[in-house]
């Protein structure tokens, strides 16, 4: 799914491309057609799209399409008095190559003056790559230090180069998505579908329908949504060909067609052997309908299956699941959730596997009802209504219980609202049991603790310091949007006065999760080494701070001979309190 290939694919078969909204290309073009346009680059990673960029910019500045497909690595532009460089991969340029244009290019986003103007595309360690393996001049560096600005911080120090740069990763790919899924199922292609001899009972027509659901409310949508989102939150970044991908396999998959996916001449065969259930769109999404060999070494299915969806669950799920067609407690919902969904739900081959599976006899193969189960754990995920989500902990079905909270705690602060406050206990209450290694209670305030030392200690028995939690005093611990262009989404901020800059903790959905497991209770180390360490280093940089303020107030003085240290000792509620000992020294 290279841009070359899918242009010649488009005119080999003779198919109306995939359009997908583009707000960079426009303003690219705005910018360029414009009185002072300003040179650019695109990066990100692979299938992001940067070599579509830059051929839609070539043939809307007037570019010939033919020339274009010669495929030179390099092309130029006459456009009035102007003359614009687009290069489409950097990475295809030899080294003596990429120096010569680098330093033309260093020169020229350095001249106020100059009518050649540059698009280059590049991916992010390539592009510094070729800017280190250019000649070694002042302008070069100069323009290597405006890159590296550019790619950290979104800003550049340096108002003399007039260079901009668009990192494609960054853009939210829960909105590509859905901006795919839109233009896939409204394809004009699927008219060719009509009349066909396999009704409505064809399974790929089936996906379709599923995928179209019901507006942009749909369940189904806003969950896929809401995965993709959390990767993305937790640094798993989905390109646009990732998705593409991801859209086509939900459609077609089915584990006995070739290379697990179907095509039309398919269909009959699979309505025959009765096996439609397993294009479900809901097992497809993870990539069960392909070996798992394959599944395990794409990464887009590694990306999804690390939530852990089809293995999770709870028992009040699994109860329904197993005795809801004979349980009247569980009849209802089974009648809704299950038998309602006659293609994927409560079918035949289901309802044989549970049934053979209850009577339990010595021989029974117990793994045809163990997948089936799978499946519908994976259904039930897409499917729930919202007004049952919460009956049914429609996030315990995911090995990130949190992660529905995390997503409203991030939707709210985006929106400048103050985040839940019971997002914002669980988080001080989870930190606290970190700092201290003791089961503390407290919520509304932070308790900082210590083993006399930096070490990384499981239990810290000296107070260093209460901060408070609603703001008293200069002091305040809050949830607030993260500011690191929302790779996070959530961060805690810490105020210990009006001098002291804050101090930020940013939370990905994954150290979110483990706070809230070690705030009810699981042993920090037990869930996450990673995160662990992550909060330890948190609280040492808290230490040094207090240790700065001590230091200046005069508080570790000893005074006649005696220090005051203050012990944490807990109330019979859980709540830390200190305990003052004076040691004569």
């Amino acid at each position: 799914m290279y841009d070359e290939s899918i242009q010649r694919a488009l005119r080999r078969q003779k198919i109306k491309p995939i359009t997908l909204p583009a707000p960079l290309l426009d303003r690219l073009v705005e910018d360029f057609r414009g009185e002072s346009p300003v040179s650019h680059i695109i990066t990100g990673t692979a299938g992001d799209g940067k070599t579509y960029h830059c051929r839609e910019v070539w043939t809307a500045l007037g570019g010939d399409v033919a020339t274009w497909n010669e495929g030179e690595k390099v092309q130029r532009l006459d456009f009035g008095e102007r003359t614009f460089v687009i290069v489409k991969d950097l990475s295809e340029l030899r080294d003596n190559e990429s120096g010569e244009l680098t330093a033309a290019f260093a020169k020229d986003v350095a001249n106020p003056s100059t009518r050649t103007f540059y698009l280059f595309a590049a991916n992010h360690g390539q592009l510094l790559e070729k800017l280190k393996s250019a000649p070694n001049n002042d302008a070069v560096a100069r323009l290597t230090k405006v890159v590296e600005d550019l790619l950290v911080t979104g800003k550049s120090a340096d108002p003399g180069i007039a260079l901009e740069l668009t990192d494609l990763s960054r853009s939210p790919a829960a909105e590509t998505a859905m901006a795919i899924i839109e233009a896939v199922t409204t394809h004009e292609g699927w008219e060719g579908c009509e009349g066909c001899g396999s009704g409505s009972s064809c399974p790929i027509l089936e996906n379709r329908r599923r995928l179209i659901g019901e507006g942009s409310h749909d369940p189904f949508r806003q969950r896929l949504a809401a995965l993709i989102e959390l990767s993305e939150r937790n640094g798993s970044h989905f390109p646009v060909r990732q998705l593409l991908a991801l859209i086509a396999n939900a459609i077609l998959g089915h584990p006995d067609a070739r290379d697990g996916l179907m095509n039309c001449n398919d269909v009959s065969a699979i309505q025959s052997a009765g096996t439609a259930d397993k294009a479900s769109i809901y097992r497809n999404i993870f990539g069960e309908n392909l070996r798992p060999s394959r599944a395990e070494k794409t990464e887009l299915f590694r990306k999804l299956n690390a939530f852990g969806i089809g293995a999770e669950t709870s028992n009040r799920v699994d109860n329904l699941l197993v005795y809801g067609a004979d349980d009247p407690a569980h009849a209802a919902d089974y009648a809704e959730l299950m038998r309602a969904d006659t293609v994927y739900g409560a079918t035949p081959a289901y309802a044989n596997s549970q049934r053979i599976y209850l009577e339990g006899a010595e021989d029974t193969d117990r793994t045809v009802f163990l997948t089936a189960l799978r499946s519908q754990r994976q259904r039930l995920f897409f499917t729930l209504p919202d007004a049952k989500a919460k009956d049914y902990d429609l996030w315990d079905l995911t090995v990130f219980r949190y992660a529905g909270l995390y997503l409203e705690v991030a939707k709210k602060l985006s929106a400048g609202q103050q985040a839940p406050r019971a997002a914002l206990n669980m988080v001080v209450r989870g930190l606290n049991r970190i700092f201290t290694g003791m089961l503390v209670q407290n919520q509304d305030e932070l308790v900082l603790a210590t083993s006399g030392s930096y070490s990384q200690s499981k239990r810290s028995p000296l107070l260093d310091k209460l901060i408070s939690v609603p703001r008293s005093g200069g002091e305040e611990v809050s949830l607030v949007a993260d500011a690191n262009d929302g790779a996070f989404g959530v961060s805690v901020r810490l105020v210990r006065d009006t001098e002291t800059p804050p101090i930020f903790l940013p939370l990905s959905p994954t150290r979110f999760e483990f706070l809230g497991r070690v705030a009810e209770g699981a042993l920090p180390s037990s869930f996450s080494l990673e995160c662990h360490e992550d909060l330890l280093a948190f609280k040492a940089r808290l230490l040094r701070e207090t240790e700065k303020r001590r230091r200046i107030e005069g508080d570790d003085e000893v005074i006649n001979g005696e220090l005051v240290l203050r012990f944490i000792e807990l109330n019979p509620d859980g709540r830390a309190q200190p305990r003052r000992v004076i040691v004569r020294v």
